[in-house]
Parts: C-alpha cells; sequence; structure tokens
C-alpha cells in the first residue's frame, strides 16, 4: 500500500530543534563565562596589585624616614597591617636585621611563603607575582630602596570574593539562558510543528483530492478500500458494499464546442450536485477526466439502483454554460460486493462493465452482470483494433437501397459500415461505433467512410452504375475543419461529381450546438452535396434543427414506421414531416419498412420514398451492384 508523502514527524523535528538550541546555549555560555571569568579575575588581580603597592609604598617611605629603622616605624607599620582584612605579611631587611610583620599569618604558613617567594622572586614577573598555598591564593611583591629590602604579601581574598561572586551570577546566568534556550526551542518546534502539520495535511489532501473539484481521487480510493477490508467483519457493519463507475456522456461535447474552462465548470457542478444527494458514509471520488465513483458501504443491491436512478436524474439536468442550458447525461453502472464479486480489486473493474453496457445500450444505469464483462471484454480487444482495422481496411461498406415506391425505381443506397473482422466475422455497427466515438478516432473514421464511398462510387461509374451513396455523419465529424475541402479534394482526384454522395447527419443525443456544425454543413452545400437528417423525430431532429441545417431529405425514424398501419398518432407524426418537408422544399423518405401495409399506408399519406427490409436487406458491394443492373432504376 502507498502512502501520500509528508513531512518528517513533529517529535523528530522538536528533538532536534532542542538539541540544537541547547548546543548552542552551551557554546555561548561557555564563551561567556570564560570570556566573563577571565576578565574578572584580570581586572581584579590589577586592583589588588594596585592596592598592594599603594600599602608597599606607604612602607618603603615610612622605613626610610631614618637611616634606620625605627621602633615608632615599625609600629606604624603595624597599624597599617592591622587595617587589612586579609592575611598579611611585610618582611623588612637592613644591614642584615629582619624584622618580620604578620597579620593573621601561622608560621608554619609563614615559612611556607617565604621559601615560595624565595624561589619565584627571580622568575616570576614582578609586578604580578602570584601564589598558591594551602587552596589560597596570594599576591607578594618586593620594594628595594636605600638598602632596605622589603618583601609585602597579602591573601587575595577580594579577588577571590569577587570571582566567587562572579561565579555564583554568571550560574545563575547561564541557567536563565539554559532556560530561555529550551522555551525558545520549544516555542519554535511548536510553531513549525504546527506549521509542519498543516504542510503535511496539504501535501496529503494534494496526493488523495482532485485539484479541480476537491473531491477525493484514485488513491484516496485505493484508501477506502484498503479500509473497508480491514473493518468489514466489524459489528456493526453489513460487510456489502456497491461500488459506482459514472462516465459523462457528453462531456468530450462541451470541451470541444465551448471550450476547457467551460468542461472544467461543468465538472465542478456536477460533483456538487451529485454529492449533494450522497449521505454518510457515502462518498464521491473523481478518479480522471469526466469519471466518477461512488462508493457506498453497508448497501444492499436494491439500495444501489435506488441511488444509480438518482444520480442519473441529476446528471440529466441541464447546466448553465456560457449563457446555455446543457444538458450531459450519464452512465452508471454499478457492482456488489460480495454478491457480484468477492475480490475488491474487481470490484471496479465490475462496475466499470456495467457502465459500459449501459453506455452502449444509453440505458443510463446498469447492474453488473457476468455476460456484460464478457462483452466489456472483446470491447476493450476491439478498441485495440480500431486503428489496425483502418489501416488493413477491415472496415468495409454494406449497402442498403432507397426505392421510390410509386415505380420500384432505386433512387440511390445508404452505405453502412461493417467491420469484417478476422476472428469474430462480420460485426455490425452496434459493436463498434459507441467504440469509435469514444476512442478519439471519429474524425478519422469519418474521412475514412468519405474515402471508401467515393471510390466505390468511382468503381459504379466505370460500371455504368449511377446511383448515389449516402453516408452516416455524426456531428463529432463535423467538427473537422477540414472536412469540406477533404471532401472536395476526393471529388477531384477520382473524377466526380458532387451528386454522387449524400451526407446523413445521424442523431447521436449530442449537445454540440447547431451553431457549431452548422458552419461545416454549409462548406459542404457549397460543394454541391445534398444533406439529409437521419432519424427524423427524436432528440436533435427538432423544428429547429430542421430550420438551421436547410437539408435536402428528412428519414423518418423507423419508431415512426413500424406500426404506422394501425397507428393514428404516428400517421399524423408522418402526415405533419410531409407538411413540414413541403414547407421546407425537401423530400422524405421513410425507414425501416417491412410490410407491404406500412408501404400502401406510405403511399396513403403521400410519402413516396422509403428504404427497409421489405425492399431488400444490407448487402455487399458485388451483390448491390447485381441487384442495380436487375432493377429497373
Amino acid at each position: 500500500m502507498e502512502h501520500s508523502p509528508s513531512l518528517p514527524k513533529k517529535t523528530a523535528i522538536r528533538s532536534k530543534l532542542i538539541f540544537a538550541c541547547l548546543t548552542v546555549s552551551i557554546l555561548i555560555s561557555a564563551i561567556y563565562v570564560t570570556v566573563s571569568y577571565r576578565l574578572t579575575s584580570d581586572v581584579n588581580k590589577q586592583a589588588e596589585i594596585k592596592s598592594m603597592q599603594l600599602r608597599l609604598s606607604l612602607i618603603t617611605k615610612e622605613v626610610n624616614k631614618t637611616a634606620q629603622l625605627q621602633t615608632d616605624s615599625l609600629q606604624i607599620i603595624k597599624e597599617l597591617i592591622s587595617e587589612e582584612e586579609t592575611a598579611t605579611f611585610v618582611n623588612i631587611s637592613q644591614n642584615e636585621k629582619q624584622f618580620t610583620i604578620t597579620h593573621n599569618f601561622d608560621n608554619q604558613l609563614i615559612e611556607e611563603l617565604v621559601l615560595t617567594i624565595d624561589n619565584q622572586r627571580f622568575v616570576d614577573p614582578p609586578n604580578q607575582p602570584l601564589i598558591s598555598l594551602r587552596d589560597k591564593s596570594y599576591l607578594w611583591s618586593i620594594a628595594t630602596d636605600r638598602g632596605v629590602t622589603i618583601i609585602y604579601a597579602r591573601e587575595a581574598a577580594l579577588l577571590e570574593a569577587a570571582l566567587s561572586t562572579v561565579a555564583k551570577r554568571l550560574l545563575i546566568t547561564t541557567v536563565i539562558v539554559f532556560w530561555i534556550a529550551v522555551w525558545l526551542a520549544l516555542t519554535l518546534s511548536s510553531m513549525i510543528a504546527k506549521r509542519a502539520d498543516e504542510i503535511n495535511d496539504a501535501l496529503t489532501r494534494l496526493a488523495t483530492h482532485d485539484s479541480l473539484t476537491g473531491l477525493p481521487n484514485s488513491f484516496y480510493l485505493k484508501e477506502l478500500l484498503l479500509h473497508f477490508a480491514n473493518t468489514k467483519s466489524d459489528s456493526g457493519s453489513s460487510g456489502q458494499a456497491c461500488l459506482f463507475a459514472i462516465d459523462l456522456d457528453k462531456f468530450k461535447d462541451v470541451n470541444d464546442a465551448f471550450g476547457h474552462s467551460a468542461g472544467d465548470q461543468l465538472l465542478i457542478t456536477l460533483s456538487h450536485r451529485i454529492s449533494a444527494i450522497l449521505k454518510k458514509p457515502c462518498e464521491l471520488i473523481r478518479v480522471g477526466g469526466d469519471e466518477f465513483i461512488i462508493w457506498a458501504p453497508d448497501f444492499s443491491v436494491e439500495e444501489g439502483i435506488a441511488l444509480a436512478k438518482k444520480v442519473i436524474n441529476v446528471c440529466d439536468t441541464t447546466i448553465p454554460l456560457n449563457g446555455l442550458e446543457v444538458n450531459t447525461g450519464a452512465s452508471v453502472g454499478f457492482s456488489h460486493y460480495p454478491s457480484h464479486t468477492d475480490s475488491l480489486e474487481s470490484l471496479l473493474s465490475c462496475a466499470d462493465t456495467a457502465m459500459y453496457k449501459a453506455k452502449k445500450q444509453r440505458s443510463g444505469w446498469e447492474v453488473y452482470d457476468a455476460q456484460s464483462r464478457i462483452s466489456n471484454e472483446r470491447d476493450i480487444m476491439l478498441r485495440a483494433e480500431l486503428n489496425t482495422a483502418m489501416l488493413e481496411r477491415q472496415l468495409i461498406l454494406h449497402f442498403q437501397p432507397k426505392v421510390d415506391i410509386r415505380t420500384g425505381a432505386i433512387i440511390g443506397v445508404e452505405g453502412l459500415c461493417r467491420w469484417q473482422h478476422p476472428s469474430l466475422g462480420l460485426l455490425s455497427p452496434y459493436h463498434f461505433i459507441d467504440l469509435i466515438e469514444h476512442s478519439g478516432k471519429v474524425q478519422d473514421f469519418g474521412r475514412y467512410i468519405i474515402q471508401s464511398a467515393i471510390e466505390h462510387a468511382r468503381h459504379w461509374r466505370d460500371e455504368n452504375i449511377d446511383v448515389p451513396i449516402a453516408i452516416n455523419l455524426s456531428p463529432y465529424n463535423l467538427l473537422d475543419p477540414m472536412l469540406a475541402s477533404y471532401i472536395s479534394q476526393l471529388l477531384r482526384e477520382y473524377d466526380l461529381p458532387a451528386g454522387v454522395i449524400e451526407i446523413e447527419l445521424t442523431e447521436n443525443e449530442t449537445c454540440i450546438n447547431i451553431d457549431h456544425i452548422n458552419s461545416a454543413l454549409s462548406d459542404i452545400r457549397d460543394i454541391g452535396i445534398e444533406i439529409a437528417i437521419d432519424d427524423f423525430g427524436t432528440g436533435m431532429s427538432s423544428l429547429a434543427y430542421l430550420d438551421n441545417l436547410k437539408a435536402n431529405t428528412i428519414k423518418i425514424d423507423k419508431s415512426f414506421i413500424s406500426d404506422i398501419d394501425t397507428n393514428r398518432g404516428h400517421q399524423a407524426i408522418v402526415a405533419s414531416a410531409l407538411t413540414l418537408a413541403d414547407t421546407f422544399e425537401c423530400k422524405v423518405l421513410a425507414e425501416g419498412v417491412e410490410t407491404q401495409s406500412q408501404v400502401d399506408t406510405l403511399l396513403t399519406l403521400g410519402c413516396f420514398y422509403a428504404q427497409g427490409y421489405f425492399f431488400a436487406k444490407p448487402m455487399s458491394e458485388e451483390d448491390i451492384k447485381h441487384y442495380i443492373k436487375t432493377t429497373c432504376v
């Protein structure tokens, strides 16, 4: 199982930051303490030395008042020494006479002091003598004047007191610095950890959610399925679930007609609408493009059917885009765990299979069944072979005649595509047209069919067969900006007039705006090619389209013809179509005619052109040529 990217754990950040702050504080404190201690030591030492030298100079003056040291002078020196708060030692040598005056010194210490001074007096600098005895420091100095040598020594108590005071203050300062460092580290680490959490949340959302709609994505779906697998046996869970695959039917049309920004807005609007009908714990997930997933834990098949219908209703509701009301529609398929599969990994593929069945049958929604899976696997195979089919010319035309029912004369043929598959045999358009329209090859396919029809027309002319061939194009083909020039180029290349082919515009529930295809149709009409509206009376074939497309022929959909001999309503519709055709100066042709009774009814209504099994089924090129040659044209 993959995991979303994240920053280091906040505990690690906090520990590292505290360690860094403490290390810096220790380093700074060590430098500060060392410098401060030495500076204090040097300053106080110099102060003590100056004080000692001042005392020494006073003693020297007192000694030098007379040639011989007097008792009064010694008394004065004793008084000076007694004023000292620290242990003091004075030794005066004059004419081999020595006088020693002490204050707070014991005899043994005096002996050690004199011995140490004698050893160091010629080594240490005379202005900074310092010796240590019995864990105490002593300053000493020597003055020689007029044959008198005076050694002055005293305990450096003031220095030690000052250093002790400074040490205590430095300790307090160090503790404060440590406390501030820890507080700063905790504060900064808390701020950084909070920010890291925010970034982690953002990274997690970025990894598990779609940036456009804000919905969870396929990574999040994996986590959901894993969580369900781990908790499906928990109490309170039914252990069942439904997974829905949703594909918008006409999203490509919106992108092509209005641009990607409009397509994005459509996705956002639909995601909000679908989310609004879901209740927890159901979740809507966008897996890419115009494909969505609904994960519905604790759902039965019956509950899944109810939700699928709700989704279809939501997607069938129009959406305002660029000042127009656009209807996209959707195909929904769902699978149920564990009744359809006991593998969560295959649950999505089962839902996709059901969705493709719904799209193919245009039924809106479907529930998974095993037979659909077989069909879906075949669709996947055929989709992969489409390019090869066109390159190897496996896509061929069969032809069905159009007849003047008054005379039986053939007025034209309709070219119907078949796939001569090397292993599956001859396949009808039912098996591959939807695959083409959703494969991105629809315009290549349209050009392929046009070229094939023109090639047949050339061959037929060479055999003195002069019958126009009608070919079906969807509005997707008319989005090809170079379609008219391509047809014109082929007609010149094969030396054929424009009348040899006719374009039948098929109805495919498209939401492509008429303005986007009318320009292409106008260019085609300018070449001299006639236009027919196929499946008139359904979907796109409204009065507005009839007015705008300026068609030469309208073909009545077979759903109105199948019972026209008995259904008065359908008779009225055909009669109205004939009236409209007369108004717009175009012919009317009935599709799907299968009985003589239907032919008689059409004649009575004034509809004189038809095609259907009553006259002939679609047939190969050789068969249609033979049919034409043996029929009065």
